[in-house]
């Protein structure tokens, strides 16, 4: 994956430290591992439960928190790169589900990261063949990912 692909985080929890650096070589990886296109922009924003549950009961109609949601557009009408992905990570759900799971807290982030890179490249979850689907993929980047990447670098306690 070379200088085709812009990634940006904002971190808004305030529990939480995001290793950017690491974070970005991995979002490339999981891009390049999907054989992506170039010209993709992603700005990933981590964040709270309740303010995850705002988002969630505005553009999905659930209120509750959940554990990713992720909005895609086209931007070439916009004279910008082909694809502009945003997508927002709970990280109260990603701790959650880490002891609900028995995954660590930082593998189940990750998961929620490619989670929401495979939803804007064109993988849906809408029904039981399409998750299968989508859970294979998931597994099989994140078993490439621990092979070449300490995992457990991409987050801290603030």
């Amino acid at each position: 994956m070379g200088s085709g692909v812009r990634v940006q985080f904002v971190n808004r929890h305030k529990k939480y430290k995001i290793n950017e650096s690491l974070l970005k070589k991995i979002v490339k990886e999981i891009l390049g591992f999907c054989k992506s296109p170039e010209g993709l922009e992603f700005e990933f924003v981590f964040l709270d439960d309740r303010s995850i549950r705002r988002l969630n009961k505005r553009f999905k109609k659930k209120d509750e928190p959940t554990d990713v949601l992720s909005f895609g557009m086209k931007a070439e009408e916009f004279g910008c790169r082909p694809f502009i992905g945003e997508i927002f990570i709970s990280l109260d759900r990603a701790l959650e589900n880490s002891e609900t799971f028995g995954s660590s807290f930082a593998e189940e982030a990750l998961l929620y990261v490619i989670h929401g890179i495979l939803h804007i490249i064109g993988y849906d979850d809408e029904n039981s063949a399409a998750r299968r689907r989508m859970s294979k993929k998931e597994r099989d980047i994140l078993r490439y990912l621990w092979k070449r990447e300490d995992l457990s670098k991409v987050l801290t306690r603030r």
